[in-house]
């Protein structure tokens, strides 16, 4: 029988880390101009420094966490802790510009919280934290939870975010032994933001929530969700799976609208190696590894990352379909238009690790992650649009913003 090796995302991000911390080389965007970095007060045992330079220059908020303490930099470089001794990941600020939705992670599970971009008290809407229990064929289960990367509906009325929610599900349907194991990787899922909702536990939450994007079997699952801005009817994620023979993985990016699911009780559902029926459509193909996308503020722009060699990766920009490919992604013309973008992609700087893209609110900049003298950092890199061939482009040199390492596996927000 075909053995499956189950490896969660954190596992593999952390294992691409280990493996990117012993190369000795720099790619393309490790460099930067003269600089100006200040110290900032941080709690104890964290340093950091911000480039407080002209070539820095940067509108609006980015928040990100460092040592798993949420900060957030200004466009004068002004620099807040505004969370300390919990672990946070994966801030997220609404489009209305009032809330912040992060995750506060524990050993074994972890909850989605929202707080005041004012500060204030923190509003928990979902716990994760359980209990181990016997099934009824005497097999020890739990209901601990994992919650991961929120992000807001365009209207600030709902969150998506990741989870494992139906691990403990019976997919009959995936037929042999994956029918009664745990459904373990992360899937996408959407839940009203209500701050007079006591807080959710587990079951509360998985009925109270609505499945977005299916997972398939054994591979990790889905990631970095995100709304297209302007639209509430269409979402990206990264998809991993592994191809029909179990061998080879794959990494794309898809594009789905978060509603169909629920719309079509029993049309759709996970699968094993690629071979689930559900109306996500992929934007990029099998053969190229591309991961965590981010769309530009007008919605007609995605910026993502693509895995260039074992110790490279890229930040790329690329148009989006100009027809609704949600609308009937299971058709083969329909599937093939969808990828007709991707052979526009423009590449907009390399280097030994590059991740984690979020584009400036004016859509002139893209904030990124680079890991370069051994930490990862946050750069900077001013995009425009090439006027004769209208690929994006990056002007000049890209800019590191702050010193002292960032949380590589945490995705940073930027904001008005």
């Amino acid at each position: 029988m075909k053995r499956y090796r189950f490896i969660s995302w954190q596992s593999f991000f952390l294992l691409a880390l280990i493996a990117l911390s012993v190369q000795g080389c720099l790619g393309i965007g490790a460099s930067s101009t003269s600089q100006n970095f200040k110290q900032v007060n941080t709690s104890a045992g964290s340093h950091l420094s911000v480039n407080s330079g002209n070539q820095a220059l940067f509108n609006g908020k980015i928040y990100f966490t460092q040592n798993r303490n949420l900060f957030v930099v200004d466009g004068s470089r002004n620099v807040t802790q505004l969370t300390k001794n919990v672990d946070v990941r994966d801030p997220s600020v609404s489009p209305n510009g009032k809330w912040i939705a992060f995750i506060e992670r524990f050993t074994d599970y972890a909850d989605l919280i929202i707080m005041s971009t004012n500060g204030g008290p923190w509003h928990t809407i979902i716990v994760g934290n359980g209990h181990f229990y016997a099934n009824s064929g005497g097999f020890i289960q739990n209901d601990f939870y994992w919650i991961g990367q929120p992000s807001w509906s365009p209207d600030s009325s709902h969150v998506l975010f990741l989870s494992d929610f139906q691990k403990n599900f019976d997919w009959a349907n995936l037929g042999g032994d994956f029918a009664a194991a745990p459904f373990v990787d992360l899937q996408v899922f959407s839940i009203a933001v209500n701050l007079n909702q006591p807080p959710y536990n587990g079951a509360q939450a998985k009925a109270a929530s609505q499945i977005v994007a299916y997972a398939d079997y054994g591979d990790g699952g889905d990631r970095d969700p995100m709304y297209r801005p302007k639209n509430p009817n269409q979402i990206i994620f990264t998809h991993y799976t592994y191809d029909k023979t179990g061998t080879t993985q794959h990494i794309q990016l898809y594009l789905e609208n978060p509603n169909a699911i629920a719309a079509n009780p029993g049309k759709y559902s996970p699968g094993i190696e690629g071979s689930g029926y559900d109306p996500a459509v992929a934007l990029t193909p099998p053969s190229v590894e591309s991961m965590q996308p981010y769309f530009s503020p007008d919605g007609n722009s995605i910026a993502y990352i693509r895995r260039i060699d074992p110790t490279h990766s890229g930040l790329y920009v690329m148009p989006l379909p100009t027809t609704d490919v949600t609308a009937n992604p299971n058709d083969p013309a329909v599937a093939k238009a969808a990828l007709a973008p991707f052979a526009k992609s423009s590449l907009i700087v390399s280097g030994q690790f590059i991740s984690q893209p979020v584009w400036s609110p004016d859509g002139k900049q893209i904030a990124y992650l680079s890991y370069n003298n051994s930490e990862f950092d946050i750069w900077l890199a001013n995009v425009s649009v090439d006027p004769k061939t209208g690929a994006d482009k990056m002007s000049g040199s890209p800019v590191q913003l702050t010193q002292g390492g960032v949380d590589a596996d945490s995705r940073p927000f930027w904001t008005a």
